[in-house]
């Protein structure tokens, strides 16, 4: 019997590694599946032996205060590569650890696939020769990606994004309706620490909202990961504000999304839905990333353009009368939301280039074959 460790971080990117899963299972259903993971993983087939859900910090100093915990996991990890009869490790984003691992799984003589690419352009490039010396194939979602590993000698496959196929793109760019209810979606986060910081900002901009448009309805889309008892609506805003574990799902019917950054603002970006992106961390950690991280901005849309598309609110830009004010501008101007839906719509495009998952869990199978 073949076996897998595949090690997620992350409620998106998890979601996108228990497709690469469940296809690899789909062509050899003997292989078994050991996973730092989640739900999806588990419903993939996939044998989560260390939850997921335990370990989402996110910043700088958050990992610092939990550094513990984690240098445990790491150290677990290992000794499963090391002891555990390993044919493949599968990192999944998540470089802090994953990168440690995939450099210990190469010592090891296992073959290494790096599936979702680190974001190594955000930070200046000087992972890369760790990365080629560590990783056998590196599975890309971007085609700026795929050039750049190219440049650098890594070996790299590029795959068509799964998004295209979950999130249906309309025929058209959307428009604002002319009557009736205007659906908004507010994503506070796929973390506790997010939800704690962003929601009580998201709350008081639906309230401004609401006072400028009275028809607007809000749903609030919880990742998986989060539970319904996270998120408390207060009396006075139950009648215009709900909560739905499928907020992705209501994508299709949404004039509009503000979002913490992350997958989801890709995900709304592929349904054409214009949006706001939102985003506030520890100052701390603000200003570590500003130091080490070489990107102009923060959302995938406006990285994947290569100029802004949609509004960005980072730090202390991100609080609820600004927000609010973006919102008003783009329910209250159909020239500039239709644009920007536009805008939106041919990212889809660039994400449809690529092979299929499968011949990413192919060569995957492959790879196992000759461990």
């Amino acid at each position: 019997m073949k076996r897998i460790l595949i090690t997620c971080g992350e409620t998106s990117s998890e979601q996108n590694a228990s497709i690469l899963i469940k296809t690899i299972l789909s062509l050899d259903s003997s292989v078994e599946v050991l996973a730092l993971g989640s739900g999806n993983l588990e419903k993939a087939g996939a044998e989560v032996i260390f939850r997921m859900e335990n370990y989402a910090v996110m910043g700088f100093w958050e990992v610092f205060v939990h550094l513990g915990k984690f240098i445990r996991l790491e150290r677990e990890l290992k000794k499963i590569i090391r002891d555990g009869d390993i044919d493949l490790f599968i990192p999944v984003d998540y470089p802090g650890l994953n990168l440690r691992l995939a450099d210990y799984a190469k010592k090891s003589g296992k073959p290494v696939i790096y599936f979702i690419s680190p974001q190594v352009w955000a930070w200046g490039g000087w992972r890369m020769k760790r990365i080629r010396r560590s990783v056998d194939l590196m599975a890309v979602f971007f085609p700026f990606e795929e050039e750049l590993y190219r440049e650098h000698g890594v070996n790299v496959l590029s795959v068509k994004h799964p998004l295209i196929e979950m999130i249906d793109s309309p025929v058209e760019p959307k428009r604002l309706p002319v009557d009736g209810a205007i659906d908004v979606l507010l994503f506070p986060g796929s973390r506790r620490q997010e939800i704690e910081r962003m929601f009580p900002v998201l709350l008081s901009a639906a309230e401004r909202i609401k006072k400028r448009f009275p028809n607007v309805h809000f749903k609030v889309g919880l990742a998986p990961s989060i539970d319904y008892e996270m998120i408390e609506i207060p009396d006075n805003c139950r009648g215009y504000i709900e909560v739905t574990n499928r907020g992705i799902e209501e994508l299709k019917g949404a004039s509009l999304v503000i979002a913490s950054s992350g997958t989801v603002t890709l995900q709304s970006a592929v349904s054409g839905t214009p949006m706001i992106v939102i985003y506030k961390t520890s100052w701390i950690t603000y200003l570590l990333g500003r130091l080490l991280v070489n990107v102009d901005w923060i959302a995938m849309p406006n990285i994947l353009a290569g100029g802004r598309i949609v509004p960005e609110l980072i730090q202390s830009d991100a609080e609820p009368s600004k927000i609010a004010d973006e919102a008003i501008r783009f329910l209250s101007d159909s020239d500039y939301y239709m644009e920007t839906s536009r805008a939106l719509l041919k990212l889809r495009g660039r994400l449809s280039e690529g092979r299929d998952i499968d011949d990413l869990a192919t060569e995957a199978l492959k790879m196992m074959q000759g461990a």
